[in-house]
């Protein structure tokens, strides 16, 4: 009887232990995981943050307030960039999902209105077949017909969005963007950051956009 006790609760007891052991690796990885990030961090003088709230979440896939994990803030190519990890849920009849994204934010030297360029899907392109562009349009056929404008101010983006950033999203990769303030956003589908050595690539091509941007003698106020 003792032996057939103790078989059960090997068999019952072995999938619990394998849970709990799984989740105690993967918690180590992940303190070595941000260990690193902070060691590489504190060596370029980056800061450091974890788990802040940040409002420009807002601007977000998800609108997470609570979404953010590791936030890394420095000075890249003279303006201060912030790379992050971003995170929502969502859940239907199959459970829930996890959507993981890198966040690059890039801070301007002056406010500007409400302005994002994303990539068109299907029924964007229907619309614009039906009706045409919108004001915001930048009368590159070719660029028009592959992203969408979305602005407050479609004088402001005719300005902004020069030929050459025009020609940058057409023959390289650029993220899709949206500008409100001083505030430069894009975000990527990705995982956590596992190799901060990729931090300053992550942020290059959102420095690019904003090196890009066309001269703008626009001082309003921001729109936030």
């Amino acid at each position: 009887m003792e032996a057939w006790i103790l078989f059960l609760g090997v068999f019952l007891g072995g999938p619990l232990l394998l849970v709990v052991t799984l989740g105690i690796v993967s918690a180590q990885r992940d303190r070595e995981r941000k260990a690193r990030v902070w060691q590489w961090a504190v060596t370029n003088g980056w800061q450091f943050q974890e788990g802040i709230a940040a409002p420009w979440t807002d601007r977000l896939p998800g609108r997470n307030r609570r979404g953010l994990g590791l936030v890394l803030t420095g000075m890249m190519g003279g303006r201060w960039v912030t790379v992050a990890e971003y995170s929502y849920q969502t859940s239907d009849s199959d459970g829930t999902t996890t959507h993981r994204y890198i966040v690059v934010r890039v801070m301007l030297d002056r406010p500007h209105p409400w302005l994002a360029v994303e990539r068109r899907g299907l029924m964007s392109q229907f619309g614009r077949a039906l009706f045409g562009d919108k004001p915001g349009a930048t009368g590159n056929v070719m660029f028009d017909s592959r992203y969408r404008i979305t602005t407050a101010n479609a004088a402001h983006a005719k300005a902004a969005i020069s030929p050459a950033l025009i020609a940058a999203h057409l023959t390289s990769w650029l993220p899709y963007w949206s500008l409100l303030g001083n505030e430069l956003l894009a975000c990527t589908p990705a995982g956590k950051i596992k190799d901060p050595n990729q931090i300053p690539s992550y942020a290059g091509p959102l420095l690019r956009v904003a090196d890009l941007l066309g001269p703008i003698d626009f001082a309003g106020p921001s729109d936030r």
